[in-house]
C-alpha cells in the first residue's frame, strides 16, 4: 500500500501495547507492506499506515536515561530500550460529500498513559470550499512545529528521533478544537495563513521516579495560534507562534503547595510559600513562537529551526531552542550531521531558610525543603547541545534504516528530558556539567 500523510471519566485501557504487542504487530506490518501496492480500502475507508522497530542505548549509564520525550515512562524506556523509537500507526480517509472529508489516525507508542484516547492523533472532519479556504473540527495535530504533521512518522525525516534539545521537552501532540486554513497561490508556489483555538492534556513523567508526584498529568485550555508556511519549489519557510493557558497545577506541584501550608512551616519560614507559589502553574500561560526552513537543492538537504518559550514561573520550561542539519544523498544512502542547542539560564534566586537551633529537629526539615524547592527547578531546565551524525539507506520502496549517533553536552542539572536515576526522596539531586554518547537505529517503513 503506498503511504499518504495527512496535514492536518476513567479512560478505556489499552493493554501494555508498548511492550511485545506493540512489537509483534509492528512487525506483522512491516511484512504486510511488502504485499501491497495501493491504499487499502475498506467501507468507503482509505487506509494508510507506518511504522518503526527501533534500538536505543537508554541504559548505558547509570546516572542519566536516554528519552525520546517526556511523555515516556523512564524506567519503561530504561529497561526495554528497544520501546524509546517503535511505534506503528494507522491513518484513514474517507470523502463524505462534495467538499467534506473525514481523516482518523491511531498511533501505538510508549507513552505514560497508554489509553485509547491518548492513542488518537487525529480524529477530525474537514471542509474545503474548492478553491483556497478550508476548516476543521474535531482532534489535530498541534503543528505548532515544523515537524508536528509528520512527528511519529520516521520515514518521512532523516534522523532516528528528531533533536531532543528542541523537541523532547513538548507535552502535547494533539489538540482538541477548532482551525482554518486560507491558501493563496499556484503549483509554483504557495503561502498558507493557519489559525486554530482549542484544549489539549498530556500525562508526563519528567523524572525518574514512577510514583504519583513523578507522574503528572498536564492540561492547557484555552490554546491558541497561528502561522504562515511559504513553499517555493525546494524551498519551505514556517513561522507560528502560540499561546498556553494550564488549568491546574500538577500533582508534584500540589504535593508541594500542601507542604509549604503546614502551620509550622508557614510559621519558622514564611518565604517557602512565595517560592512554592513561583512554582505554581495553575491559570499561567506561556508563549511558544517558532521560524523554520527546509530546501532540498538537489541531493543536498538543509533544515532548521529557532524558538523561544516564554514563561513566569519556575515550573514549566523556558529559554530558546535551535538546530540545524545538512545531509547529502548518494544514491540510496543519505549521510547527514545536526547541531541543537537549548538555552535555559533560569537562578534559584532564594535564599536559605533561617536557622532555629533552640528548635530541636527543625533546621533538618526547613533545610530538606529548601532542597527540595531548589531541585525541582532541574525539571524544567533544558541547557545543553547535541552533535548527532546520522545515516539513512533507502534499502528498498517505502523503507529505510537509519543509524544514528548523538554526543550530548549537558550543564549543570539539565534534567529536563533526560531524567537521571540518582534521584532521592526530598534530596536535591546533583548532576555536574558532563557529555554523554549514544547511538541508535530504526528500520522506519510506509504502507
Amino acid at each position: 500500500m503506498s503511504f499518504q500523510c495527512f496535514t492536518n471519566n476513567t479512560p478505556v485501557r489499552l493493554k501494555r501495547i508498548s511492550n511485545a504487542s506493540l512489537l509483534t504487530a509492528a512487525i506483522f506490518c512491516l511484512l504486510a507492506s511488502s504485499s501491497y501496492a495501493d491504499p487499502m480500502n475498506l467501507g468507503g475507508w482509505n487506509i494508510t499506515g507506518f511504522g518503526t522497530i527501533g534500538y536505543a542505548e537508554t541504559d548505558k549509564y547509570n546516572d542519566l536515561v536516554l528519552k525520546r520525550n517526556i511523555t515516556q515512562e523512564s524506567k519503561t524506556i530504561e529497561d526495554k530500550p528497544w520501546l524509546i523509537d517503535s511505534r506503528l500507526g494507522l491513518q484513514a480517509h474517507r470523502e463524505l460529500s462534495p467538499g467534506w472529508d473525514a481523516v482518523g489516525q491511531i498511533v501505538l507508542q510508549e507513552k505514560v498513559e497508554n489509553s485509547f484516547e491518548e492513542a488518537i492523533e487525529m480524529a477530525f472532519v474537514r471542509y474545503h470550499n474548492g478553491e483556497n479556504f478550508s476548516f476543521r473540527l474535531g482532534r489535530m495535530i498541534l503543528d505548532t512545529f515544523q515537524l508536528s504533521d509528520y512527528r511519529n512518522v520516521g520515514y518521512s525525516y532523516h534522523w532516528v528521533r528528531p533533536p531532543s534539545e528542541f523537541y523532547g521537552w513538548i507535552p502535547f501532540s494533539h489538540y482538541d478544537g477548532f482551525k482554518a486554513v486560507y491558501e493563496i497561490g499556484d503549483f509554483d508556489s504557495l503561502v498558507r495563513f493557519e489559525a486554530f483555538i482549542g484544549k489539549s492534556k498530556s500525562t508526563v513523567n519528567i523524572g525518574y521516579n514512577d510514583d504519583d508526584t513523578s507522574k503528572n498529568y498536564v492540561k492547557t485550555a484555552p490554546i491558541y495560534g497561528g502561522g504562515v508556511t511559504w513553499e517555493k519549489d525546494d524551498l519551505t519557510l514556517r513561522a507560528y507562534i502560540s499561546r498556553y493557558r494550564f488549568v491546574e497545577n500538577t500533582n508534584a506541584l500540589k504535593a508541594l503547595l500542601g507542604y509549604v501550608n503546614d502551620p509550622t512551616i508557614k510559621s519558622f519560614w514564611p518565604e517557602s510559600q512565595e517560592i512554592a507559589n513561583d512554582y505554581a502553574i495553575e491559570n499561567a500561560k506561556v508563549t511558544y513562537g517558532a521560524v523554520g526552513f527546509s530546501w532540498t537543492p538537489g541531493p543536498w538537504h538543509y533544515q532548521g529551526e529557532v524558538s523561544f518559550v516564554n514563561a513566569s514561573n519556575y515550573g514549566t520550561y523556558d529559554g530558546e531552542r535551535a538546530y540545524i542539519q545538512v545531509g547529502r544523498r548518494f544514491g540510496e544512502f543519505l549521510p547527514h550531521i545536526t547541531y541543537s542547542r537549548s538555552w535555559d539560564n533560569r537562578d534559584f534566586s532564594y535564599s536559605p531558610p533561617p536557622s532555629y537551633p533552640g528548635v530541636p529537629g527543625l533546621d533538618p526539615v526547613l533545610e530538606g525543603l529548601y532542597s527540595t524547592l531548589k531541585d525541582n527547578i532541574s525539571s524544567g531546565t533544558i541547557n545543553q547541545y547535541t552533535f548527532s551524525l546520522g545515516l539513512r539507506w533507502d534499502f528498498a520502496t517505502q523503507k529505510a534504516l537509519k543509524l544514528q549517533c548523538d554526543r550530548t553536552t549537558l550543564h549543570e542539572n539539565s534534567l529536563g528530558v533526560f531524567p537521571t536515576q540518582n534521584t532521592v526522596d526530598n534530596q536535591e539531586r546533583h548532576f555536574s556539567k558532563d557529555t554523554r554518547t549514544w547511538c541508535s537505529a530504526t528500520l522506519d517503513w510506509v504502507f
